[in-house]
């Protein structure tokens, strides 16, 4: 074989390969189609996805992303446990905790507020200062969600007879309306929903079960344990391109929210910018304000699942450590 013979094979040969090498880029191998449930309704806290999204931080992990609203924090862990969705994020952590230590097959891989956003609001002209306050009075719940899941634990842990507090059932968006139109005197909800109601004129008083020794762990990312098992490489994907979304909402909030905006048109966008600004005052506990943003924190774990002892509704002695992981935050620093 002569030289020019040598260089044209050697020549379509390494074409071959860039050829190959090309093919298994992230921009040509099929994206895995992967859905995302809220634990609410979409609210601004939920523009880092959206923001995510735009900015192709997952498909750059090889996922095409939907995102699915839900109907409380309890609803979307038992759906992602049993398979029905691929992620759930915006999960109570206190919620997610009881359900896990009573065999829900799943487990959190991110904070994406670590701090707890538990509250009752009330108008400001008619405050609802103390846990005390809320006797006599009607409060608008959601059945599943975390706020109203943990309000009985609220009132116990005051000393609070729960049938002297009036609970209305209802859906969460005209949940938050029964408080704009008087209907209610309080509402159990989401610390970052105060930017929407006080964006249509209701100042707001915010009483934080934090405050009144409910303390429990922020919002969680949470899959199922068999997604974990067998596709811990999508999870690793997934938490990755979620870090990033949240890194990039924190850089930018304002930017967020206006993605956010363009995906959900109808949705008030000064609400849903005051909305992301609040969520990222949640972004990190006392416990992980130097740990990498999206930590899991064991510590908050383990005080919230205090609390659920203390109040009956977990078993004495639970590991809740074992519910929770930071292995993926940790395998990207």
């Amino acid at each position: 074989m002569n030289a020019f013979s040598r260089t044209i094979i050697g020549t379509a040969f390494a074409a071959f390969v860039a050829q190959g090498a090309f093919a298994q880029t992230p921009s040509t191998v099929p994206l895995e189609k992967v859905s995302l449930r809220y634990g609410f309704v979409a609210t601004g806290i939920d523009s880092p996805w959206v923001y995510g999204i735009e900015k192709g931080f997952f498909r750059e992990g090889g996922i095409e992303l939907e995102l699915r609203e839900g109907k409380g924090s309890a609803v979307t862990a038992q759906t992602v446990a049993a398979g029905t969705d691929d992620f759930g994020v915006d999960i109570d952590g206190g919620t997610f905790l009881n359900l896990a230590s009573k065999g829900l097959p799943a487990t959190a891989v991110l904070a994406n507020a670590a701090k707890s956003p538990l509250v009752i609001f009330s108008p400001a002209a008619k405050p609802l200062k103390t846990p005390a306050d809320l006797v006599g009075a009607q409060i608008a719940i959601t059945a599943g969600d975390g706020p109203s899941a943990l309000l009985p634990v609220l009132l116990k842990r005051n000393g609070i007879d729960a049938a002297k507090v009036t609970q209305i059932n209802m859906q969460p968006g005209p949940k938050l309306t029964s408080l704009l139109s008087g209907r209610v005197e309080g509402v159990a909800t989401n610390f970052a929903l105060k930017a929407t109601l006080e964006a249509k004129g209701l100042k707001v008083h915010s009483l934080m079960y934090a405050d009144y020794g409910v303390v429990t762990p922020g919002m969680y990312m949470i899959v199922s344990n068999a997604v974990l098992k067998a596709k811990p490489d999508l999870v690793q994907r997934f938490v990755a391109a979620a870090r990033k979304s949240l890194q990039a909402t924190a850089d930018n909030p304002q930017a967020a929210a206006a993605a956010f905006s363009r995906m959900y048109p109808s949705y008030d966008k000064q609400g849903a910018f005051g909305e992301t600004r609040l969520l990222l005052e949640l972004l990190k506990s006392e416990s992980t304000k130097d740990k990498p943003i999206g930590t899991v924190s064991l510590a908050d774990a383990t005080a919230g699942a205090d609390v659920l002892m203390a109040s009956g509704m977990m078993q004495a002695g639970t590991d809740v450590t074992k519910f929770v992981t930071n292995r993926f935050v940790e395998q990207q620093q």
